[in-house]
């Protein structure tokens, strides 16, 4: 019997976000990996773009859905694309097929709580990427409304090990798997440094404080101090209400636009190491890193802070040289070895190739169909 995986997600796959991406990279490796007799239906308020080629065994499902703007009140944003979904799904999916999404609490609520009312139902699956217990108190309403979100799953999918922690607190009888990330980039080929030259630092992703680049840019005067050649290239977005870094060409600090994800290996070229200054605040220590296995896939030399979810992807002096957040005189010990030890770039690049190896989509996508087909 043919069975299907029903991904459902609120949000458009294709807007250029990091969960976004996610998303694309994660069901392209889930269809090239399905057991015998599996495909995938993967339903979103947008259309397959045109230009946009996906695995033969992927259905892509366009539904009705209500954009409000920031400042318009009245019917709620998701309220018609549950209602879409609902539909959708209470039509099409049978007993033995699997209904999943990912960090979109209110949509699995609204979703789980009606299949749950059926004799025979799909199999429901919640990935969790973040929990807001983390950032919020334990009874906000956001908090109280994920926990009886994830009470409805049949399973749970986590990222990192302090995550599955929670989860295992919170629901101990309830099969709980972590299956972690995955890099999707080959290996960028690491070019001499010649004497004299900047040694170019790159940092690719959000600017938020959180991520440590405020602090990253006020501290880089200081860091450069004892090695004036340090260039920083910063290819950021900023969130509604942040402000970016400026170029500041003296102190050897550049600002580009972000960059679309399948040009990061072309920009990469012109780098010497790439940096993680992620600040220990809020959820940081506790969620997965994208840029973590991003950075491996490209295994250029790494500097990045030590958090916990870090050290289960970059292990320290193996795939990268590790600072506690917030120290500038570590950090910049670090980047002072990176630029002294050639045999340790070359080290480092080396240990990244091989643990991308280990860490691949395909391998993470095995995983994942076993923990919910066992």
């Amino acid at each position: 019997m043919k069975r299907r995986l029903f991904f459902v997600v609120n949000q458009d796959p294709w807007d250029g976000s990091a969960h976004g991406l996610y998303c694309m990279r994660h069901l392209r490796a889930l269809a090239e990996s399905a057991p015998d007799g599996w495909s995938i239906v993967f339903v979103s308020p947008s259309r397959l773009p045109e230009d946009f080629v996906l695995p033969p065994n992927i259905e892509v499902v366009g539904l009705p859905s209500l954009r409000r703007g920031s400042n318009i009140f009245g019917l709620h944003m998701n309220a018609v694309f549950h209602w879409a979904a609902w539909d959708f799904l209470k039509k099409n999916t049978r007993h033995g097929d699997i209904v999943a999404t990912a960090s979109f609490p209110r949509l699995f609520a609204f979703l789980a709580s009606r299949f749950r009312k059926q004799a025979a139902r799909p199999q429901l699956i919640y990935e969790i990427h973040q929990l807001e217990c983390l950032s919020l108190p334990p009874d906000h309403k956001k908090c109280r409304l994920e926990f009886d979100a994830l009470a409805l799953a049949d399973r749970l999918l986590t990222t990192t090990g302090p995550l599955e922690a929670i989860l295992r607190q919170q629901f101990p009888n309830k099969p709980c798997k972590r299956t972690g990330l995955a890099c999707g980039y080959a290996p960028v080929e690491i070019k001499p440094h010649l004497s004299g030259q900047p040694f170019r630092v790159g940092y690719f992703g959000s600017v938020s404080p959180e991520q440590g680049i405020p602090w990253l840019v006020e501290s880089w005067p200081v860091i450069r101090q004892n090695n004036p050649n340090l260039e920083l290239h910063i290819f950021g977005r900023t969130r509604r209400g942040e402000i970016a870094p400026e170029t500041d060409s003296d102190q050897g600090i550049i600002v580009f636009s972000p960059v679309p994800p399948d040009e990061l290996p072309t920009r990469c070229l012109d780098l010497d190491a790439l940096i993680i200054p992620a600040l220990d605040r809020g959820h940081r220590s506790s969620i997965a890193f994208t840029k973590a296995y991003d950075y491996v896939g490209l295994a250029l030399p790494i500097v990045a802070c030590d958090l916990p979810t870090i050290r289960e992807v970059l292990r320290p002096e193996i795939e990268a040289l590790l600072f506690p957040p917030g120290d500038i005189q570590a950090l910049q010990d670090s980047l002072r070895r990176l630029i002294d030890d050639v045999s340790l770039r070359r080290h480092l690049h080396t240990a990244c190739v091989v643990r991308a190896s280990a860490l691949s989509w395909t391998s993470r996508a095995g995983q994942w169909w076993s923990a919910v087909t066992e």
